[in-house]
């Protein structure tokens, strides 16, 4: 056994078969799978076979066509838990097997390696990156949404050990079948018109009853865009709505401001503003419903507002590539965040009958006056059972 080094890059035969061992004490509660794209670019899907819950293998796996990522993930992340709690983990391939480092953060995803094909010859190149937001944040970078991904809540699945893990938008169970009323977790709004708030579909996933601002005025979910990560909820709220840019395109650079309610249980119910730039103009996989700004977020962001300097909504935060346990490979900066396309925004509220008002474009830039239209507009939401 030798250890692994993330980025590590190696030969492998062209009928090399791999075994995935999980020695930690939740081994039971992840999955392994082969994903990629096929000839058609649509995503793929191989499931590991299961030969126990801690070992999984596939036979002849440098015969796959195509690219693919091998992905650990948590089956069952309803009721919180991490891919770090199966750690230690080995890989074996070719008869060779790598002790792969645990992740430095709580990953519900990790990408344990990457298959390709290069002068002819099959390699893989050992990652264990991943996301927080588990296998669902992968499909969504990957912009695979039609995929069916194997194991999925499966039934039997064991609940997380050692009391409550909490999911990264706050949220914990401790039992199956969580209490009505109970709180899940919360989350980030966004008013784009008189009571209406958009936010992401991840933060209203499986919560019955949802408070809204410091008043905790009473929200109702009346669409859901899954595939794009969007939600709208009409509410009685106070406020002033944004604006939309959907005229401009973003460019490259542009300077940007996040503002949203990350860790309200730590860093308290206040709005927090951070700033970066428009660092990428695609997601994953060249999706360009989304796109990559660097201003820092944290757990709570999500459906949060990312605003152009002058204010006006230009998207809405919705997930974070974990980056620590990848800074070894020296291939990625700080503050991979993606956001959804305020034109998305504008298409799901036509969708559902919802009618924007004409805001004009603000061309005021003074931050003081950014940030407190921003107050205005961007909201908490608690999320209940």
């Amino acid at each position: 056994m030798q250890p692994a080094q993330p980025g590590q890059r190696v030969k492998i035969s062209p009928k090399a078969d791999c075994r995935i061992f999980l020695r930690g004490q939740e081994a039971a509660r992840i999955a392994v799978a082969a994903i990629g794209r096929d000839a058609s670019q649509h995503g793929r899907v191989l499931a590991f076979d299961r030969i126990d819950p801690a070992q999984w293998f596939m036979q002849g796996m440098a015969e796959l066509e195509g690219d693919f990522e091998i992905v650990a993930y948590v089956m069952d992340d309803r009721h919180g838990g991490f891919t770090n709690h199966a750690y230690p983990l080995e890989f074996e391939v070719d008869g060779t097997v790598w002790q792969m480092p645990q992740p430095t953060e709580q990953l519900a995803a990790v990408i344990l390696a990457e298959v390709y094909t290069k002068n002819g010859e099959r390699r893989m190149k050992l990652s264990n990156e991943g996301f927080t937001f588990g296998i669902d944040a992968y499909v969504r970078a990957r912009n695979m949404g039609g995929i069916e991904v194997p194991y999925r809540n499966s039934p039997g699945v064991p609940l997380p050990g050692n009391g409550p893990i909490p999911h990264p938008d706050g949220r914990g169970h401790s039992r199956p079948v969580p209490v009505p009323g109970q709180m899940l977790g919360t989350g980030s709004g966004v008013l784009i018109a008189p009571d209406l708030i958009v936010t992401n579909a991840h933060v209203v996933e499986d919560g019955q009853k949802f408070e809204v601002g410091p008043a905790r005025d009473a929200g109702t979910v009346i669409a859901v865009d899954a595939g794009h990560d969007l939600a709208l909820l009409r509410c009685r709220t106070h406020g002033a709505p944004l604006p939309l840019r959907i005229g401009s395109p973003l460019f490259l650079g542009e300077d940007i401001m996040a503002a949203g309610f990350p860790l309200i249980d730590v860093l308290g119910a206040d709005l927090k503003v951070t700033t970066g730039n428009v660092s990428g103009l695609t997601g994953g996989g060249g999706d360009i419903a989304r796109f990559q700004f660097s201003a820092p977020i944290g757990s709570g962001s999500s459906g949060g507002a990312i605003i152009d300097e002058f204010g006006n909504l230009v998207g809405i935060t919705s997930a974070s590539l974990a980056h620590d346990n990848m800074r070894n490979r020296g291939s990625i900066s700080e503050n991979v965040n993606f956001g959804i396309r305020a034109a998305l925004v504008y298409e799901m509220a036509a969708a559902a009958g919802a009618e924007l008002p004409p805001l004009a474009i603000s061309t005021d830039n003074v931050r003081r006056n950014v940030v407190a239209r921003a107050r205005s507009a961007v909201v908490s939401i608690i999320i209940h059972a």
